[in-house]
């Protein structure tokens, strides 16, 4: 396992990137055994920014790769990764991976997060770091919450960090589940809003009757907890 570990450091340098929509993907370069996970087209509106979160599948793998496609150049994205040494799966990354994208172009655009996950029985724990003065607190856990939006839907998506955490941040999204880039003309059919109470983040999402079902249109919030 270890072998394959060091084999495949290189593939974290993958994560970010934002080659155009339809090109080849490389969140499995170069791994061996590799699951590759495609997220969905997640919206980032003009001037703004997104973020979304993609799980592996089961308990017992962790992110070896990452890469990410984007229907404008003018949408950066990168990920959350964790501080320790040496970097690698199982330190750097964990179960899953948050990612973040800001987009620069005048109107909404979107983004499709890929992860590739590798088998292990580490399961990805938190990692720490020795200093002389002392070690930052343990890495942020994200936590995520999805529903699935249909025609004329009004539904609510929760997440809640667990009663050791204090949420110190969150998101909503708002994507589409489909393998091409959506019509950017769906954007403006869902619509969402957040809440916080106490640990729990609440986001109550609509979208109007001319949203199709075939657009496959999903809702994420999410929060961000410290220990």
């Amino acid at each position: 396992m270890k072998s394959l570990l060091a084999a495949i450091v290189a593939a974290l340098a993958v994560a970010a990137a934002t080659a155009p929509a339809g090109g080849a993907t490389n969140e499995c370069h170069g791994i061996q055994e590799c699951i590759r996970v495609p997220g969905p087209w997640v919206v980032v509106p003009p001037h703004a920014t997104a973020a979304f979160l993609v799980a592996c599948p089961g308990g017992r793998s962790v992110v070896g790769g990452l890469d990410a496609q984007v229907t404008s150049r003018k949408v950066h994205v990168w990920w959350e990764a964790r501080i320790g040494a040496p970097v690698q799966p199982g330190i750097a990354t964990t179960r899953y991976a948050l990612f973040r994208a800001v987009s620069t172009a005048s109107r909404a655009q979107t983004f499709q997060p890929l992860i590739g996950c590798i088998p292990t029985q580490g399961g990805g724990g938190r990692s720490t770091v020795s200093a002389r003065i002392s070690p930052p607190g343990p890495a942020l856990e994200y936590r995520a919450g999805i529903v699935v939006i249909g025609p004329g839907d009004v539904k609510f998506a929760r997440v809640s960090c667990q009663e050791n955490e204090h949420l110190v941040g969150s998101w909503d999204a708002i994507a589409f589940r489909t393998k091409a880039p959506p019509n950017l003309g769906l954007v403006g059919l869902v619509h969402v809003h957040k809440a916080t109470v106490g640990k729990k983040v609440v986001v109550t999402a609509s979208s109007t009757d001319a949203l199709s079902i075939d657009a496959h249109a999903i809702v994420q919030a999410g929060a961000e907890c410290a220990s």
